[in-house]
């Protein structure tokens, strides 16, 4: 299971130093079977450090609102699932400033077609995060979060659905830092006249 991990290399630290700065926190939404989780980014030293802020079921728009009034630094961009927009668009009713992710796939620098959860697990694997040691169920889903296999054992660059509502919050956090692509504008055909 080592080699199917989806990340690696992760640490775990005592707490957020004095000196981290908080840049974005994740959202991923839950309710009555999954948990509704708030996954805190902080840039430090050249890495990043993940703190878990809430992991619950049975969290309406409302409770989430008003538990996002009432953290630290609450006015820090939140980046939770386009995929509820009226969800967010209630959690922005409580003054919060939440967006949706864009979940976007594209090529890779070697031309191959990602989803959007493929690319967004690439781009988070490139950096160097650590842990808060509070944080039990980022640690918990970051051991136990996989990539699936074929039925000849191969590992296929695809997670495994199900206990990943902290790597989904913390998956649409980073995507939220990701510097945007300037896109180039095309050049017009501009016709030459000739004299004849």
């Amino acid at each position: 299971s080592l080699e199917r991990r989806v990340y690696k290399d992760w640490i775990q630290v005592e707490g957020i130093p004095h000196e981290a700065e908080l840049v974005r926190r994740g959202l991923d939404f839950g309710y009555s079977n999954d948990p509704t989780a708030v996954v805190a980014i902080y840039a430090y030293n050249g890495g990043y450090i993940l703190d878990e802020e809430l992991y619950r079921k049975g969290m309406k728009n409302n409770d989430i609102g008003a538990f996002l009034n009432n953290v630290d630094k609450s006015n820090v961009l939140v980046i939770g699932d386009s995929s509820e927009p009226k969800s967010i668009a209630e959690i922005q009713e409580y003054g919060i400033n939440i967006i949706g992710v864009k979940k976007a796939g594209g090529d890779d620098e070697m031309g191959n077609k990602k989803t959007f959860k493929q690319f967004g697990i690439d781009f988070v694997g490139q950096k160097r995060i650590s842990v808060t040691k509070r944080s039990i169920n980022i640690w918990n889903e970051y051991t136990t979060y996989l990539h699936k296999e074929d039925r000849e054992g191969n590992i296929l660059n695809d997670p495994e659905d199900g206990n990943d509502h902290a790597m989904d919050a913390t998956l649409y956090g980073f995507m939220g830092l990701r510097p945007k692509v300037e896109s180039k504008p095309q050049q017009q055909y501009k016709p030459t006249n000739f004299m004849v």
